[in-house]
């Protein structure tokens, strides 16, 4: 994962674990592919600390299947927006049994490209696995949930609360808000249907972070809805349980985790040791990655305006890296790249076979006038995009692309 959602994620597990009982609830934080770099880390974790800040034990929660589907704006300035797919979307599956506590979710991302894909992670008893099918790589979790008890809620949200409330009431959520929130107004703002029950809005202000709503069934204090309207430059979401089968019997066999066949074990003992990346803008040339694609050639004119990574599942070396171009003249060009052995995504039909000396080639043209071309070398799936230049000047980029030797591990 990029170093800025790496640290996000570390203060929210910091605030979390002074705020809560690590005997009575454990948070996870599922971050997918989308760039969910922002401002609102103090209203966040104001949020997240509700789940296990009760002073009492509210009822147990019965065994349940979820789906929750996650919407996020593009933050204002960011300088990737213009090559957003509009029709990228996420949404978390989400299993949970008690007795003993035991949850699995599968968050899947499509329409994003090369990031579509599924993140899996398996929790039963002690034992607990993550696994991403993009990177065909997992990892245990040693050690980590052996001290949780029966009533253990491991939320999988997309850095907002969705799920089971650790509130017997919506005026108890409300009063563990205000005790933990800063410089925020709490308040019931009204009411609404969602899959058919009535929910109450639990509303928080911020002065510097903008406003977020829960929407919460008061009957099974279950937050159905959780939404973010953004301040200062901040990025809007939403987080939404658009199914939702409670109190049911879960197949024993929904916790259990079996590598998939030829899938790599990564280090469990590598996550939370990397490093932060080094920048490369004001280069006339595509920067160095290695285990990645390095092209020799860049239109004229063009030079970095910035580099990102992204961490594989309990590793610090990247999966994914990104690098952007831009001229004086306002053209950008944006070269992705992820390691996918299982080759490149399904595609649609705006996607057409290119001819060249490229492995599996697809080129399509938006409305927008962004061109896109797709392709594979070995394991690597590269995407290259641009708004100023044709396809076959994208040709030739790629076609003087030579994967770096990678870092020995």
């Amino acid at each position: 994962m990029s170093t800025e959602v790496r640290e996000r994620e570390q203060s929210l597990r910091r605030v979390a674990a002074s705020t809560a009982d690590p005997k009575a609830c454990v948070f996870m934080c599922v971050v997918t592919c989308h760039r969910l770099a922002m401002p609102l880390l103090a209203l966040i974790v104001t949020a997240l600390a509700i789940a296990c800040a009760s002073d009492r034990e509210p009822a147990r929660t019965p065994g349940f299947y979820a789906e929750v589907a996650v919407e996020v704006e593009s933050r204002p300035g960011d300088p990737l927006a213009r090559f957003d797919s509009d029709g990228q979307r996420s949404v978390i599956r989400w299993w949970y049994a008690p007795d003993p506590a035991r949850w699995r979710s599968e968050v899947e991302t499509v329409g994003a490209i090369i990031d579509d894909g599924v993140l899996l992670t398996v929790v039963s008893g002690e034992d607990a696995w993550e696994y991403d099918d993009r990177a065909h790589s997992y990892r245990r979790i040693s050690g980590r949930y052996a001290s949780l008890g029966a009533e253990a809620m491991l939320l999988p949200a997309f850095g907002v609360l969705v799920g089971p409330a650790r509130a017997e009431t919506v005026d108890g959520l409300i009063a563990q808000w205000r005790e933990r929130g800063d410089e925020s107004e709490v308040a019931l703002a009204g009411e609404a249907t969602l899959l058919g029950r009535r929910t109450q809005i639990v509303e928080l202000r911020t002065a510097y972070s903008g406003v977020a709503r829960a929407f919460v069934d008061p009957e099974r204090m279950f937050i159905l809805r959780f939404a973010v309207e953004a301040a200062r430059g901040g990025q809007s979401y939403h987080a939404e349980v658009t199914v939702l089968d409670y109190g049911i019997e879960i197949d024993a066999a929904r916790f259990t985790f079996e590598p998939p066949p030829g899938a790599r074990e990564a280090d469990a003992e590598a996550a939370g040791s990397c490093s932060g990346a080094s920048g490369h803008s004001g280069e006339a040339s595509f920067p160095v990655e290695p285990g990645f694609l390095q092209p020799a050639y860049a239109p004229a004119g063009y030079r970095t305006a910035g580099t990102g990574s992204e961490s594989g599942a309990g590793s610090c070396e990247p999966v994914a890296v990104w690098a952007l171009l831009e001229a004086a003249d306002g053209g950008s060009i944006l070269l992705r790249q992820r390691l996918r052995p299982g080759g490149v995504p399904r595609l649609d039909g705006s996607w057409e076979a290119v001819g060249s000396s490229l492995d599996d080639a697809h080129s399509r043209r938006c409305g927008d006038g962004v061109v896109a071309l797709l392709w594979r070398d070995g394991d690597v799936v590269a995407l290259l995009q641009a708004d100023a230049v044709s396809l076959e000047e994208l040709l030739r980029i790629a076609e003087s692309a030579s994967l770096v030797t990678a870092r020995s591990r």
